[in-house]
């Protein structure tokens, strides 16, 4: 069993074949840092599995001030969920912070081998499931932790950030300035 199958195989079974035929819906790509995935006011078509990288999904304000919503890294899923499933336009924009290898998946496609395939269904609606989880303790991250904890927290779960991707990204993910920034990573590393 391949390492990618193995993650998958730990969030829901997936047998050979199922696996085998999730992957034949998949698209390996690589994007170079600066790609832009999804832009804000399209209906997209596919969902990307970060193999490699780091990515974010933001919005913007009617000034053009970026917020990012979501910082993805490694074995996590990049979406505009809600323009996929409404097929509306998008309200946010997906970007590659990195170079990124991906598994792009067509959405539709996907729909469909939920319905003709129960592992993948099962799959699928547990990986929704941890991904409504994870955004929900985001949130609580976000009106309960202080942003040096919140920072100490994202240092954790992608490690190395601070040599991925630019302060001003760190910065907007925590909802603080990057000077702002700057003072916790001097705080934090003077000790």
């Amino acid at each position: 069993m391949n390492e990618l199958h193995q993650f998958m195989n730990n969030i829901s079974p997936l047998s050979e074949e199922s696996f085998r035929i999730y992957m034949d819906m998949c698209e390996e790509k690589t994007y170079k840092a600066g790609t832009v995935l999804t832009e804000i006011g399209t209906v997209p078509d596919h969902l990307y599995f970060i193999q490699t990288g780091v990515a974010r999904s933001y919005s913007e304000t009617e000034k053009g001030v970026e917020y990012i919503r979501s910082l993805i890294s490694t074995y996590n899923i990049l979406a505009a969920t809600e323009a996929l499933i409404t097929r509306l336009p998008s309200k946010i924009a997906c970007q590659c912070l990195t170079d990124c290898t991906v598994l792009r998946i067509n959405y539709n496609v996907l729909v469909q081998k939920c319905k003709e395939n129960q592992e993948i269904a099962a799959w699928y609606t547990r990986t929704v499931e941890l991904h409504y989880a994870h955004l929900q303790k985001t949130n609580d991250e976000l009106l309960t932790l202080n942003a040096t904890q919140r920072y100490l927290i994202l240092q954790k779960r992608i490690p190395n950030i601070d040599n991925l991707i630019n302060q001003y990204h760190i910065a907007s993910r925590l909802g603080i300035t990057p000077i702002q920034l700057s003072r916790i990573r001097k705080k934090l590393y003077s000790k």
